[in-house]
């Protein structure tokens, strides 16, 4: 629709009162075209847009800032023992028909379809599974009653000491999270096959209830160290917090926490909050997510960087189950843009990111299990 229709007056209001289009946004656009408003609302910025004519390039510009809000690239990674060496071209290239798997998948039509037939390709001996789905959902708008999704499947090798599969999923939607699932699936499938894992083996992830509620901030924490060379953490910007009904509430917090259920904190700086530095909290508060504010300098392009940790389904419906998830986002100085997109600069980071995670993880989990460290 968005290639067919330059939307202008009421079109273009309900584009614009999105959610996912910030004030901001609208002024950072209105800045750029040598507009300056007194006031940061769109009360005062949405009037003056509908009224008057934006370029094919402006409103591309506008609804990419909407679907850079929705579309956010939501990565996590498992690890898989296996018991003996293998060939991870041989038992993965031929891949599977990934049509067919989301067709078996149920016995009604899902609400979506995907994009021409995508096959493991090799990237420096990882496999890559990249793929692209078109949603329909005739219940929304104009603007995105047809929607893609793009999700990707990264499987690679590594030998230290022992041999594994590391499972690296991004996905941008519920959908491609179910794709995502059912291709994890065939591929423990084709390791059982060739015997090389048992039927009982299962993927190793991070879960919420591997930590205790200190060692869930330590671990989250620690991602303020410089973990890696492309980046130099900022600040601790947003904080869920949740609290532990079965613990004492230190007397000096009685009367501001024994009311609530959970608190989000929004600042500058919470690195330095007491929640956060001192450890006589720790037993009763929960750090669900973490976000946290960097500079980047990833090969001579340069800006800000924003990557929130968090525990998905312990948020939304209390799942201790929860596997560690984080999203990054960019913000590219503008004397940079056009050098390298957001998904090759997500690339250069991401290995950094999971080794970090992984050292992190043996460090403040549980002793039961431990990951071996990339």
């Amino acid at each position: 629709m968005k290639d067919k229709i330059l939307p202008y007056g009421d079109r273009l209001r309900q584009l614009l009162v999105k959610s996912n289009i910030t004030s901001s946004n609208l002024n950072l656009f209105l800045r750029d075209k040598g507009v300056f408003l007194g006031g940061n609302e769109k009360d005062n910025s949405v009037p003056l847009l509908i009224k008057t004519l934006i370029t094919p390039n402006e409103f591309v510009e506008l609804y990419e800032t909407q679907k850079k809000k929705e579309d956010n690239v939501k990565i996590n990674s498992a690890v898989l023992k296996c018991s003996k060496d293998f060939s991870l071209p041989n038992i993965i290239r031929g891949g599977f028909d990934l049509n067919e798997l989301v067709e078996n998948s149920s016995d009604y039509k899902q609400n979506f379809t995907i994009k021409g037939s995508p096959v493991f390709y090799f990237e420096d001996e990882v496999g890559v599974l990249d793929y692209e789905i078109e949603r329909v959902n005739l219940l929304d708008d104009w603007t995105n009653n047809l929607t893609t999704h793009k999700g990707t499947v990264y499987v690679s090798k590594r030998e230290d000491g022992a041999i594994e599969l590391k499972v690296e999923q991004n996905s941008t939607s519920k959908e491609t999270k179910f794709i995502n699932d059912l291709i994890n699936k065939e591929i423990k499938k084709a390791f059982v096959k060739e015997d090389i894992i048992s039927s009982k083996s299962d993927y190793i992830r991070i879960r919420f209830n591997d930590f205790s509620n200190p060692d869930r901030i330590q671990f989250l924490y620690s991602f303020t160290t410089k973990m890696c060379v492309y980046l130099d953490f900022v600040s601790v910007s947003d904080i869920d917090i949740y609290l532990d009904e079965e613990e004492k509430t230190p007397e000096d917090l009685k009367k501001f926490l024994d009311e609530l259920e959970s608190l989000k904190l929004n600042g500058k700086k919470l690195q330095n909050h007491p929640l956060v530095t001192d450890s006589k909290y720790h037993k009763k508060v929960i750090f669900a997510s973490l976000s946290l504010k960097y500079k980047f300098n990833i090969d001579g392009v340069k800006g800000e960087c924003v990557i929130k940790i968090y525990f998905p389904e312990y948020i939304s419906k209390k799942d201790e189950t929860s596997e560690v998830q984080y999203v990054i986002n960019f913000t590219i100085n503008k004397d940079c843009k056009g050098i390298a997109s957001e998904n090759e600069l997500r690339k250069k980071v991401i290995s950094y990111i999971d080794s970090h995670k992984l050292r992190s993880y043996n460090l403040f989990k549980k002793k039961e299990t431990v990951i071996e460290s990339v």
